[in-house]
This record gives C-alpha cells, structure tokens and sequence, in this order.
C-alpha cells in the first residue's frame, strides 16, 4: 500500500517558546528528523506549515487552506494535497516514532477511516492514518467551528489500535516535545 507522509509542523509552539520544526535534536531539526521516520514507508511526504523558514528541506511545504483551525485544518489542507488514499500523519514534535510502529499501524488498515493509536493515557490523533475519505467529515467539522480532533474521530469509522505493548516496551514512542524541558532526554 502507498501512503503519503503528512507533516504537522504549522503549530504555534506557544510552550516551546519558539519553532518546534527548527529546534536541534540529536543533530537534525525536528523537521528533518520527522522527514526520516517517514521516508520509509512513505511515497510521498507534504509539510504541513505556513512559514516559510520549513523550505530548506526540499518537500512540499502545504500552507492552511483554512486558516486557525489547529491540526484539523492542517490534515485537511495536506489530504486534498495528498496523491494516495492512505495517509500517515505525524506531528513534527513525535520525535521518536519508529519504522516499525508505522508499519504496525499500516498492518491495522480495513475498512475504516483512521486507525488512531490508543494506550493507557489515551489515544494519539496526530500520529495516525487518515484516509482521504475523511475529507468531507473535517470539512463539515470545520464548517462548524469545531477544531477538536476527538470530535472528528467519533465521526469517523475509525479503528482504535491498542498499542500499549508498543509504549511498555519503548516508553518515549509516544512521547511529544512540548517544552524546553523536554529536550532534556
């Protein structure tokens, strides 16, 4: 199956206190380093941003068709860029999403809309599969001025995939780099 990478990097980064695309982690920016756990498995790779400093990596950067909508307008903006059905959708700032996880994920794929990680503190909408089928549910959403991403996945067939041995083995999987604090690793 060909999936496209989609990129959420057009966040406000309000706790981080400056860009979290551009932020040095282990050598690379967190931009470059969402780009290699994609590279992959993905065909195709979109950022989603509307700041131009995220050029320098040579992908499709894909501003908000629908402005301050949150990740919600960012997916919706980068599936009606996308060229597959299938899309895996990772916030710049999951720094330690692996290869295998994603193929896990792809493994989980039937005849449903999103296949949306779930563990014991919940579930993680943006490190998930989107179909493009989604499209006209974010849209409508968006047409109601109801950004949660909660909200989308109840109105969605969306398949809830258990991944709490996944976050038992390798705690940090999961994990978002929010604040400077949480560099520290």
């Amino acid at each position: 199956m060909q999936i496209t990478g989609i990129i959420l990097a057009g966040g406000l980064s309000k706790r981080m206190g400056t860009d979290k695309a551009l932020i040095q982690l282990n050598g690379k920016t967190l931009l470059e380093n969402a780009i290699e756990i994609c590279k992959p498995v993905c065909k195709s790779i979109i950022i989603s941003s509307n700041n131009k400093n995220h050029e320098f990596c040579g992908y499709q950067i894909t501003p908000d068709e629908i402005k301050y909508c949150g990740p919600l307008g960012g997916i919706y903006s980068c599936l009606i860029k996308s060229d597959t059905d299938w899309n895996f959708v990772i916030s710049v700032d999951a720094a330690f999403v692996t290869l295998s996880f994603i193929e896990f994920l792809i493994s989980e794929v039937n005849n449903n809309d999103a296949v949306i990680p779930l563990h014991f503190n919940g579930n993680e909408p943006l490190i998930a599969l989107y179909h493009k089928n989604c499209i006209p549910a974010i849209l409508k959403q968006i047409g109601k001025k109801d950004y949660k991403m909660q909200n989308l996945l109840k109105s969605l067939n969306t398949k809830f995939t258990d991944v709490q041995k996944w976050v038992d083995i390798h705690p940090i999987i999961l994990n978002n780099l929010n604040r400077p604090e949480d560099l520290r690793i």
